[in-house]
């Protein structure tokens, strides 16, 4: 009965999300050129829209051999958000036009990283409109999110006990970290939108039932990655859990969206063991920054009472 409990309140949790600004994200506009020779252009499109035939049509993207103006690149600074040299495509270059290129950046996967680290406003438009990045924009996403979640994880250890209870029990369940809920669904409804799917609770609900059916196993495996701590969970495990948690879950998801099958519990605790393994000296390193702040904060010395202010006194007897 715990587990249908859990679920309700989950879905509670879920309808209470607003994904107006998530579909605002994942329909911003943008303007592309490609530039470079012909070969080295059909080679970004076959990463851009892996397995479409090369005769495609491609109107989000305007080709040209080379960014001067005898190719007809426009000599306006600005006149597109992203310039992507495949190769061999770059001539003088209009002001305020930033161009990343294949080959001076180093390749495409080491690219791909640059935009998103320069222009994450983009990150769900791009991977909604182009199959490639998707891989890339999805791990951003999980990671992010899971980040979020241990952080908040750690800083509610710092005033008291977080019920261990309540820990243990896989992030997805609601109890005393609803936060951790919320920002999960979130995370579920931006990998809905980078894979170009409905955002809608009811199209959503369909497809996550049976994953969160299996995900509620995590409570039992938590307990058994964690052991039984006396006095509660110390602070970089409670970190771990939520982080582990969250990864697990936005793995399973984008194994849902990107292959349309159902991972198996089975899975998921993979997922969630591994994301365990390999959490441990980025939460470490998250515990040290929010314990060193806590100690520059407690070390600085008080701020002095503001002066009061006197009135001026006006003559006497007036």
């Amino acid at each position: 009965m715990a587990s249908v409990s859990q679920a309700k309140s989950f879905w509670k949790v879920l309808k209470q999300v607003s994904v107006t600004q998530i579909a605002e994200e994942s329909h911003r506009a943008f303007s592309l050129a490609l530039v470079g020779s012909p070969e080295r252009r059909a080679e970004a499109l076959a990463r851009l829209y892996p397995g479409q035939p090369e005769e495609s049509v491609h109107p989000l993207i305007r080709a040209f051999d080379s960014t001067d103006r005898e190719s007809g690149f426009p000599e306006e600074g600005g006149s597109f958000d992203i310039v992507i040299d495949a190769g061999k495509g770059r001539g003088p270059t209009p002001q305020a036009t930033a161009i990343y290129s294949v080959d001076e950046i180093g390749g495409w996967d080491r690219l791909v990283e640059r935009l998103l680290d320069e222009r994450p406003d983009l990150a769900l438009s791009l991977a909604r409109r182009f199959p490639g990045l998707r891989e890339a924009v999805a791990g951003r996403v999980i990671r992010e999110t899971a980040v979020a979640n241990a952080e908040f994880a750690m800083l509610n250890a710092l005033p008291g006990i977080v019920p261990i209870l309540g820990l243990l029990l896989p992030t997805t369940a609601i109890g005393d970290i609803v936060i951790l809920a919320k920002n999960q669904a979130m995370m579920m409804f931006r990998l809905a939108a980078v894979h170009d799917l409905p955002l809608d609770l009811r199209a959503r609900s369909r497809d996550l039932a049976p994953l969160l059916g299996n995900a509620f196993g995590w409570r039992a495996l938590a307990r058994e990655v964690v052991g039984v701590v006396p006095g509660g969970v110390g602070m970089v495990a409670r970190g771990m859990i939520a982080y582990a948690g969250t990864v697990a879950l936005g793995e399973a998801v984008r194994r849902l969206y990107a292959l349309g099958q159902q991972p198996t519990r089975a899975q998921i605790n993979l997922y969630y063991r591994r994301a365990y393994a390999g959490a441990r000296e980025t939460v470490r390193s998250m515990a040290a920054r929010i314990l060193g702040q806590r100690r520059r904060r407690r070390s600085l010395p008080p701020a002095p009472e503001p002066e009061s202010e006197t009135q001026p006194q006006g003559p006497s007897g007036a």
